[in-house]
């Protein structure tokens, strides 16, 4: 090499190349021993209880005051997988990963759960103890007005409406809901709505 050469290295063009081989030599792997199993499982971020709608407008004469009234549905039936869905999934179980579905068929103890809801990322500042309707009435919660929903158990098809200061939420906003198990904080559904 002479004096005025130059030596150039192109690092994402290495990373991407190595990133190519790893996942051929995996390929290779599953195909040169097609029983070898890692058993171990997977689980995507469970969406059970999903927002199916926030209203905008007065209840009785419907006029908008960005009245943000948020709708939470307990959804039965898991999301419909696409083609690609279904083959990535193939690959998964080839190498030995079990994806775990979530339980859309139990029943919620409400009193057990509390909501965190998030607009545009940043946390929403509502104090909400519990999904139960008639202990939502004795706590000390804020930011919200009332909630609806019967009886003390959630369970697949059930409604909860959270009616939450006027303004909280307006046209746009990106609204996501996370649910919690109130003994253990551990999630139970998450789900992100478009106002």
């Amino acid at each position: 090499m002479g004096p005025r050469e130059v030596e150039g290295v192109s690092p994402p063009l290495g990373s991407l190349i190595f990133c190519a081989l790893t996942l051929a030599l995996a390929a290779l792997l599953v195909l040169i021993f097609p029983h070898f199993s890692f058993s171990f499982s997977v689980q995507d971020e469970p969406c059970i209880f999903e927002i199916v709608d926030i209203n905008h407008t007065r209840e009785k004469t419907h006029e908008l005051n960005y009245d943000s009234r948020v709708t939470l549905w307990y959804n039965p039936r898991p999301p419909p997988e696409g083609a690609g869905d279904v083959a990535l999934k193939e690959f998964w179980k080839r190498l030995g990963v079990h994806k775990t579905e979530t339980d859309r068929t139990r029943y919620y103890v409400k009193n057990d759960l509390y909501p965190t809801f998030f607009k545009n990322g940043q946390k929403v500042e509502a104090r909400i103890l519990t999904m139960e309707a008639h202990r939502f009435i004795q706590t000390g919660h804020t930011g919200t007005q009332y909630m609806t929903g019967t009886g003390n158990m959630w369970c697949p098809k059930g409604r909860i409406t959270i009616d939450f200061a006027d303004g909280t939420f307006r046209p746009g906003d990106v609204v996501r809901v996370e649910i919690r198990d109130v003994r253990t904080d551990a999630l139970v559904s998450a789900d992100t709505y478009t106002a």
